[in-house]
């Protein structure tokens, strides 16, 4: 599932005009990675930038609808890793429904529970290792606490991704989908928040919550499919 990406700010039809308005926004992200949200500014911008400081008031004349933007830009530069996962998913379902006909429902389960929790921690861990995109999300989440329009934006991908997760458990064959997802996706963010100010990761602690976790869910399916 996809939410739509809307733009915000002044849009130009001219190549030199993008390619002006895409540095912008890269020159935003970076921005936010070095400094935070509290410095995102129009001349700190276009110096960033390196463009003219009329450049960045034209397109964005309000310092939110730039923010806004540069989430949406980050967003979109990201889809295809929303995509991959989705890929790498569905493939995970069709290996354990492949196993399911040469096993009885307890190994069946066992093998669920190991394949997931793995397929859950090599997902944090590389999530982890992008650890600028970690920064921005958290700080695109942080003020969304104070911009109404940037809360929006937010929750629309974080339901996208949660719906991912839905969907996953729903081909499962889970009566409790959705609950299901909702302690999935709440596990990834807390490890990838933890580590990412760890800047170390406790593979044991890592490996031991998500297979309890998992165990809980998997365990409590009638049928997985």
């Amino acid at each position: 599932m996809q939410v739509p990406l809307t733009y915000v700010g002044r849009q130009s039809n001219r190549s030199d005009g993008q390619a002006r308005r895409v540095a912008i926004l890269e020159a935003t992200l970076k921005l936010i990675v070095k400094e935070g949200i509290r410095g995102v500014r129009h001349r700190a911008v276009a110096t960033e930038a390196q463009v003219p400081l009329s450049s960045t008031t034209y397109y964005f004349d309000d310092i939110k609808d730039l923010i806004s933007d540069s989430l949406t830009y980050f967003a979109e530069k990201n889809l295809w890793m929303n995509k991959v996962l989705e890929q790498k998913s569905y493939a995970l379902i069709e290996g354990l429904m492949q196993a399911k006909q040469s096993t009885n429902a307890e190994q069946t389960k066992l093998i669920i529970i190991q394949e997931l929790s793995l397929f859950i921690c090599e997902h944090i861990k590389g999530q982890v290792a992008l650890r600028h995109d970690r920064i921005l999300e958290a700080a695109f989440h942080e003020e969304a606490l104070r911009n109404p329009q940037l809360a929006a934006a937010i929750m629309a991908l974080d339901t996208t991704f949660l719906t991912s997760i839905k969907q996953f458990f729903i081909a499962m064959g889970s009566d409790t989908a959705k609950t299901d997802a909702n302690q999935i996706l709440a596990m990834i963010k807390f490890f990838e928040y933890q580590y990412l100010i760890r800047e170390a990761i406790d593979e044991e602690q890592l490996v031991t919550t998500i297979n309890s976790t998992v165990s809980y869910i998997v365990n409590a399916i009638k049928n997985p499919s």
